[in-house]
Order: C-alpha cells, then sequence, then structure tokens
C-alpha cells in the first residue's frame, strides 16, 4: 500500500536537509520541547517516537479544557465520549481503540497521569489546569508502557510544587449559561517542604439538548474538582511527591437523538425522550507517592505507588422514544492499586532504563438492559452483576547505545503476565419498578429482580463455562522494541523502529444469553515505523515526518446484529494499517508561528475467521483517510500590553463511527475552526482570554447505535459552538 507515494516521499525527505540552505539568517527560534516519553528528559527532536505533546502554556493558549478537547488538535486521532457518558472518553489512535466503557474490556489507548496508568475509561476525560506537558505517543508502546498500548499512550504530566508562596484565580462565562472557575495556591510549609493546592468547578445553566416531550434541556455540565500536592526534599538527591485528588461529575444523563423519530427533523440536538429519570454521575478519588533518587553513577530512582476508587453509575435512554424502549441503568464501582520501580541511568555509550512494576483491579458492575415490554408500563430488565479482577506483573529493560559517528541502536524489552477472572450472575426483572419510578436507589434492590427464564436466559458462571467460555483468562507476553536511529548532524534524525504490544483480554458484558458471554483473547499488535525529525533555517522551520504500517491480530471487536438488535463481540478478526503523520512549524518572525499537521490512514481487515463474518467488506471505525490541522499564533506588542490570537482548523473525512458501517454511522467530512484572542498588560498581573471552539457550529453525531431492527437509530452529538471569556488574575 502507498508503495508510489511512500517512494517518492522518503526519496523528499532524505535529500531535503542537503538541499535546503543553511546560510540564511532568521531572527525568531522556535523553543526546544522536552519529553520524558523514554523515562529520561530529552528533546523531543531526539526521540525516535511519534509524539504530539504540549505544554501547559499551549493548552492555555489553544483554550483546551479536557483531553476531549486535546485530541481533536492531532490528526490521526480521535476522542469521543462514550455514548452518553460525558466523563468518558474513547480514544483511537491510527485506527486503533476501544469504545466499550463496561470493564470486563481494557482501552486500546493507555492514559497515564503522573506516571500512573488509569484503567477505566469511565473517568478519563481529564480536567487540563495546571499541567506541566501533555505528551501522545502514537502506536504501540509495549515496551515502556505495557499492556494495553496497542494504539499508543497519553501522558498527562501536572506541575509540581514550588517554593514560592504564588497562585492565581482564573473566573470564565460562557456559553449556554456556563461558569467556570479555578484556582491554585502554592505555598511553602518548610524550608524543604512545599504545598500546592488547586481546585476547578463547572457550572452549565442550560443544556446542550432540547428535549421536546420533558419540555427541558439536558446535558449540563455540573462538576467539581481538587488536587493537594505536598513535595518534600529531605535532601539535594531525593524529592517525594505525594498526591491527593477527587473529582465529580454530575453532568446528568445525555439522550441520543432517534433518527428515525418523526419529531425534530434532521435536527440532532432536539430529543423526545420520555425517560424522566436519566442520570450520570462519577465520583473519583485518587491518592500517589512518587520518590525519586539520584543514586551514585548517574543512576536514578523512581518508585511511584497509588490508589484509585472510582464509582460510576448512569441510566441513560438509549431509544430516544416518548415511550422509552431502551435504556442502560447502571452502577459500577472500581478499586486500582499499583507500584512500579524504575532505574534510569547511563553506562559508558548506553543510556538505559530497566524496572519492575505490580497492578491490582477489582471492579463491581450491576449492569441492566430495560426493554420496556409492556406498553411502557413496566420495565422487563435482564439485569447482570459481574464482579472482574485483574492482577499484572511486569519486568522490563530498555537500552540505548551511542554506535559512534551520528548512529545510534535501542534494544528493550518487557515481560508481563496477565491475570483476570469474572464472576457473573443474570437475573431477569419481570415484576419490578415501572420505567417512570427507576432510580438509581430502587435499581440497586435486588429483592425486586425475578429469575425466570420466561423472556431472556438467566445464567451464572456454571451456565456459561459449561457452554465452554472460560471465566479466568492468564497470559504471559514479552513485548519488545529495536530502533536503529542516524544523525548526520544537529539538526537532522532518521530512524526505523520494530516493536509490538498487547491489550488484555475480556468478556463480553452487553449480552442478554450464556451463549453470547463469550471470553476475549488479547489483541496483538506488530508495528513497523520509519521517520524523520529535523530542525534548519537556524531553528526557524521544524519538519518532522513518519510512516508506519500496523499488523493487528484478534482484533476485539463490538458491533450491533443488524437482524436481531443484540451486540456482538468478537476477536476472530485481523486487521493492517498504514499511513503517514507530519508535522511543520515555522517560526516566521518573532511574533508570527505558522504550524500544521497531518496523518493519513489506510486500514482493513485482512483475516476473518469463522464468527466475524458479519463485519466482511467492512471499513475500521473511526479511522479517516486524510485529516489535518492548520494554525497561525500571532503575538503583538501593544501600547500597554501583549496581544495574542490564536488560530485553528482541524479538518477530518469522512468516517464510520460504528463497526456494522450502517449508513447512519457515516461521519461526513467535517473542518472545525477554533479561535482564542488573548490580552496580557504589561503591568499588571491579570489576562484575559476570548474564545471559542466549533465557531462555524458544525453538528454532527460522533458515535450511532443502529438498533434499526428494533425500531430506533440513536446518534450522539458534537460539542455545538461554545464562546467563552476568562479572566485570570495571579498573585
Amino acid at each position: 500500500m502507498h508503495s508510489k507515494l511512500l517512494d517518492t516521499i522518503f526519496k523528499s525527505i532524505l535529500i531535503l536537509p542537503f538541499v535546503l540552505s543553511s546560510s540564511l539568517t532568521f531572527s525568531a527560534e522556535l523553543e526546544e520541547i522536552v519529553v520524558t516519553a523514554q523515562k529520561r528528559s530529552e528533546s523531543l527532536q531526539e526521540v525516535p517516537i511519534s509524539i504530539v505533546a504540549f505544554s501547559g502554556d499551549d493548552i492555555e493558549r489553544l483554550n483546551i479544557s479536557n483531553t476531549i478537547d486535546l485530541v481533536k488538535n492531532i490528526p490521526g486521532m480521535t476522542g469521543v465520549n462514550n455514548v452518553g457518558l460525558p466523563q468518558a472518553a474513547a480514544y483511537f489512535i491510527r485506527g486503533i481503540g476501544q469504545d466499550e466503557s463496561v470493564s470486563t474490556m481494557d482501552p486500546a489507548v493507555g492514559t497515564f497521569v503522573d506516571g500512573v496508568f488509569m484503567s477505566r475509561q469511565i473517568a478519563n476525560n481529564s480536567r487540563l489546569y495546571d499541567l506541566e506537558s501533555v505528551e501522545v505517543l502514537k502506536g504501540p508502546q509495549g515496551t515502556l508502557y505495557g499492556r494495553n498500548t496497542t494504539g499508543g499512550a497519553v501522558r498527562i504530566i501536572t506541575k509540581k510544587p514550588t517554593e514560592e508562596t504564588e497562585g492565581w484565580v482564573d473566573i470564565a462565562y460562557g456559553d449556554y449559561e456556563t461558569i467556570e472557575a479555578s484556582a491554585k495556591l502554592n505555598f511553602p510549609v518548610t524550608d524543604n517542604l512545599y504545598a500546592k493546592l488547586t481546585a476547578f468547578t463547572i457550572d452549565q445553566g442550560e443544556g446542550f439538548l432540547e428535549n421536546v416531550t420533558l419540555n427541558r434541556d439536558q446535558w449540563k455540565r455540573d462538576a467539581t474538582g481538587a488536587r493537594a500536592q505536598f513535595l518534600f526534599l529531605p535532601n539535594d538527591r531525593s524529592e517525594v511527591l505525594f498526591t491527593i485528588e477527587n473529582s465529580e461529575d454530575n453532568t446528568g444523563g445525555i439522550v441520543g437523538a432517534n433518527k428515525l423519530s418523526a419529531c425534530c427533523g434532521d435536527d440532532i440536538y432536539k430529543v423526545e425522550s420520555g425517560l424522566e429519570n436519566t442520570w450520570a454521575e462519577t465520583d473519583f478519588t485518587a491518592y500517589s507517592i512518587k520518590a525519586t533518587i539520584d543514586l551514585q553513577n548517574d543512576t536514578q530512582m523512581e518508585v511511584i505507588a497509588s490508589d484509585h476508587d472510582l464509582s460510576h453509575s448512569f441510566n441513560n435512554d438509549y431509544s430516544d422514544q416518548v415511550v422509552p424502549a431502551y435504556s442502560i441503568p447502571n452502577l459500577s464501582d472500581h478499586e486500582q492499586q499499583s507500584f512500579e520501580i524504575n532505574f534510569t541511568g547511563s553506562t559508558g555509550n548506553i543510556q538505559w532504563a530497566a524496572g519492575a512494576s505490580y497492578y491490582d483491579e477489582k471492579s463491581h458492575v450491576l449492569f441492566g438492559d430495560a426493554l420496556f415490554l409492556f406498553g411502557g408500563a413496566v420495565a422487563g430488565t435482564f439485569m447482570r452483576d459481574m464482579t472482574n479482577t485483574t492482577e499484572a506483573t511486569a519486568i522490563y529493560a530498555d537500552l540505548d547505545f551511542d554506535l559512534g559517528d551520528g548512529w545510534g541502536l535501542t534494544i528493550g524489552g518487557r515481560y508481563t503476565d496477565d491475570e483476570r477472572a469474572v464472576e457473573v450472575e443474570q437475573f431477569i426483572d419481570l415484576n419490578g419498578v415501572p420505567w417512570e419510578a427507576r432510580t438509581k436507589e430502587n435499581f440497586m434492590d435486588r429483592s425486586a429482580w425475578l429469575s425466570t427464564a420466561a423472556i431472556g436466559q438467566p445464567f451464572d458462571n456454571a451456565t456459561v463455562e459449561a457452554l465452554g467460555t472460560l471465566t479466568s483468562i492468564e497470559v504471559d507476553e514479552f513485548t519488545s522494541r529495536i530502533v536503529v536511529d542516524y544523525q548526520p548532524n544537529d539538526n537532522v534524525m532518521y530512524y526505523a523502529s520494530i516493536g509490538d504490544s498487547f491489550k488484555g483480554g475480556g468478556w463480553a458484558s452487553r449480552v442478554t444469553s450464556a451463549s453470547d458471554f463469550v471470553d476475549l483473547r488479547p489483541e496483538f499488535v506488530d508495528n513497523i515505523e520509519f521517520g524523520m525529525k529535523s530542525q534548519w533555517m537556524e531553528d526557524t522551520l521544524r519538519f518532522n515526518i513518519t510512516y508506519f504500517n500496523a499488523d493487528y491480530t484478534d482484533l476485539q471487536i463490538t458491533a450491533i446484529d443488524q437482524d436481531t438488535g443484540a451486540f456482538v463481540y468478537s476477536n476472530k478478526a485481523d486487521a493492517e494499517v498504514d499511513g503517514f503523520e507530519g508535522e511543520l512549524l515555522y517560526a516566521a518572525s518573532d511574533d508570527l508561528t505558522f504550524f500544521a499537521n497531518f496523518a493519513t490512514l489506510d486500514g482493513g481487515y485482512t483475516e476473518l475467521r469463522p464468527g466475524a463474518e458479519g463485519i466482511a467488506d467492512k471499513d475500521l471505525k473511526r479511522t479517516p483517510d486524510f485529516s489535518y490541522r492548520l494554525g497561525v499564533i500571532v503575538d503583538r506588542s501593544l501600547e500597554n500590553g501583549q496581544l495574542n490570537f490564536t488560530g485553528v482548523l482541524n479538518r477530518e473525512d469522512d468516517y464510520y463511527n460504528n463497526q456494522n458501517n450502517t449508513p447512519a454511522g457515516l461521519r461526513p467530512a467535517v473542518s472545525k475552526i477554533d479561535l482564542t484572542f488573548t490580552y496580557t498588560p504589561n503591568d499588571g498581573d491579570w489576562r484575559v482570554i476570548a474564545g471559542c471552539t466549533n465557531c462555524s457550529d458544525k453538528k454532527l453525531a460522533h458515535s450511532t447505535l443502529d438498533f434499526a431492527a428494533l425500531g430506533f437509530i440513536t446518534q450522539f452529538q458534537d460539542l455545538p459552538r461554545l464562546w467563552k471569556v476568562s479572566y485570570k488574575h495571579n498573585f
């Protein structure tokens, strides 16, 4: 694939640095970007990985509030709220991801906050504030970051406390009567103990959706969060960072628009759901401690221990009908503990990293599929009580050899033992609570559940094991990478790499019969990359480009049976994805910068085994053939201050947002514009930002559940145009 294009591009890349003249002089210069993707601080231009990095200042200048906002600035990557769940984010990089939020399946793109893995997608749409940087690593990262990184990794790094007494308050007002506020206070407790407290709140008065049946608006953001960090410096060779964080989100249930409804035409921001009691709530608490010690012989040790507690519940209408036909109530609790130790250092001509990790997770989910069978009067609900556990241990080493004359060789490997198990019990609720009165409290009351085979099929572990389903899965995997890089001068690096990764196994969760509750084996990927990173014209122009080819085996797939409306799970398909990724950044002058990014994706299934026939001749979902980002940054010095303008155009080709590739799931090509103006006075400790996202108000669906067999096709909406003005005061 792309053979002629590949040949032309790479011939151009090889000669480009030598064609461009280095004798010209320029007044501007690009700032160096430092990343820690390889467990040590390095210039982005010297790391042989395809990385997109944003500093804390970049995030503020681009008017980015959360990780979904961030992802739209990365061609080749899509990020959407899991259907009906504003707190959750499903990431796809290079066409690979997972939009199933139930804990029996793992993500394909790993999210890490200060080095700690975030296991559940239902809490990873992180609020981005007071950050040092965000790094997005494209492609499999199985050696350095382990399992569940078949698509890539998102690394969020917060700012550490400092010895200064300082802080800020940021207050914003925006569209839909939205009030946002955040604040930071940093102060020394003693000569070697520093503290930092940060917090945020969002209160949205009007919802994005108009419910014409209940005469109310829905999808109102309501969230709060706080983070406390303490940095202890016992001596000049070590530091200990303790972090405690809590966030609560009560945004409320999001109702998708039924495409088959006659009420609202093509306006997907109007819905007619008659389900009164919808909700979506998340409560997340995290503790972590990270100790860093400089040992002898240029060696550093880092120890990270963490504990996460997550509670999540929702009840959403997935049919959008006056008399609801289908809703999914869910209550879940997740506990996660992890411990990791890393060593980094240099010995002669070798830079190295090595370490070990332990991970333990337990999830308990009460999960239902409510089919309102009797004229809307009584809920006939399939209720599943599931507990799944995961325990994973790993050791890894990564060696980077300086071979001389500009050549380098990296060899790394990781051994992982992944053990997981599930306990499931399904009941049938025929005598339960009428749909109008369904609440979080009475959903938890199992005394009303009636186990009967009248409708559907009650089952438990013994039932599914008798049908051949595994209720425990253990895998031992060795993942590795080999990288060769060549730097003919200080401004150019070429590299070639081969690596692999895997995603843990799991179980089909959204099924109502024992025969469909199947086990899913791990997903594997082998990846090859060729790339160039370069800067020239006296460091005013940066150009990076990557070609990749990824082969996926046992791809985990979720689809909907178009004849029955039932969810179908399998990993009986293999796929191949290849493409190019490019980045161009040009500082035309001290006050004018242009940037451009692009990605091409060409993917498809290479083998379908028995059980996967339903996706024959289908495209991989969320895989636009071409996407790009164009932008400009203008800084102007005024008489009394500084004015900054940032404009961004994000464009992506059409793609299917569901696995079945139904017509309703085709998301058309779209261009979106974001604009931001920032004013900072010469004298004063404040600034004002005014901006809008999706300024041209493009209204599309990001996800589609095609239940045409049941009489409804539900589409979930992108955010509409949003404007916001914020005032920040520093002290």
